[in-house]
């Protein structure tokens, strides 16, 4: 019980946060000067990210009349948005990774603000007795200390070293993913008679959600005519989430691992709407430009 208390009371954040500094090695303050020659792409961006997706997930939930743990547990998904995967994705599909990565920035502070309110409102709409009570101020602060603040300690970092930290930025994406295998992995363990009662349901709701988001990501940039890059990205950051944030707030915060079951099989198959829309729709040419690189 002692090692269990100290996984997710420190072990998970610490990770997570290792996670988030790694993101801030990526950035610096001219992503953010970037942004406000196309403030309307960062707003649609975000709009997608904070609000939209959370409100599709919302939608979807009381659809489909979703079990209380796989409601709120997708409403905990779609309020963590971006994370580092989105920008690898961004750059194996040549997105526009300047945007993808400023996005992830600007969602990471924007979800201190928006993910503790979003998931009082989900187990105030979903939750029974049963359900924890959500202190929203303590969330609010811990995403603030395993999240904002790691990401700006790696922009420090990258400011006064940057060719240590351009090395030392894919181990950190290839420690981000190996975490998320991990948190998945342990998820199955833990929740095993959960998936196998609701297994059929929490993949298509994942697939549904997902395919969803992408969508409407891709709908977003063409609806306002952006180039392809930029449709790529919006496609992929809104429909990627930060699934491992998602699973360390269920289970160091809210000490409810079954919340984190759908955040755990969102993790597995949120990549496969954005690479199949953009392969159908628009795919990346071989000839990598110079808006797909970061300036």
């Amino acid at each position: 019980m002692m090692a269990q208390s100290f996984i997710t009371a420190w072990l998970l954040p610490l990770a997570l946060a290792f996670i988030m500094f790694g993101i801030g090695l990526s950035l610096t303050l001219a992503d953010f000067k970037r942004l406000g020659k196309r403030p309307a792409m960062v707003f649609i961006g975000l709009l997608g990210q904070l609000l939209l997706m959370p409100a599709l997930a919302f939608l979807l939930a009381w659809i489909l009349q979703l079990p209380e743990p796989i409601a709120i547990g997708m409403l905990l998904l779609a309020a963590c948005p971006g994370g580092t995967m989105s920008n690898v994705m961004s750059q194996l599909l040549r997105a526009d990774l300047a945007l993808s990565v400023s996005l992830t920035a600007l969602s990471t502070i924007g979800c201190i603000l928006t993910t503790p309110v979003i998931l009082h409102l989900a187990i105030e709409g979903f939750g029974h007795t049963t359900a924890p009570v959500v202190n929203v101020a303590h969330i609010t602060l811990g995403i603030l200390i395993i999240a904002l603040v790691p990401v700006g300690l790696g922009m420090l970092f990258n400011a006064f070293l940057p060719k240590p930290a351009q090395k030392l930025e894919p181990n950190f994406q290839r420690f981000s993913l190996l975490f998320l295998c991990v948190l998945v992995v342990g998820m199955v363990v833990k929740e095993w008679d959960l998936l196998m009662q609701t297994g059929v349901l929490l993949l298509c709701s994942a697939l549904l959600l997902s395919f969803a988001t992408s969508a409407l990501g891709w709908l977003s940039g063409a609806a306002c005519r952006a180039d392809s890059p930029v449709t790529r990205t919006l496609c992929i950051e809104i429909g990627v989430q930060n699934a491992a944030l998602a699973m360390v707030i269920a289970l160091s915060f809210l000490h409810t691992p079954a919340y984190s079951v759908f955040a755990g099989l969102y993790g597995i198959v949120m990549y496969l709407a954005p690479w199949l829309l953009i392969s159908l729709l628009c795919p990346p040419s071989r000839k990598v430009s110079g808006v797909n690189a970061p300036s």
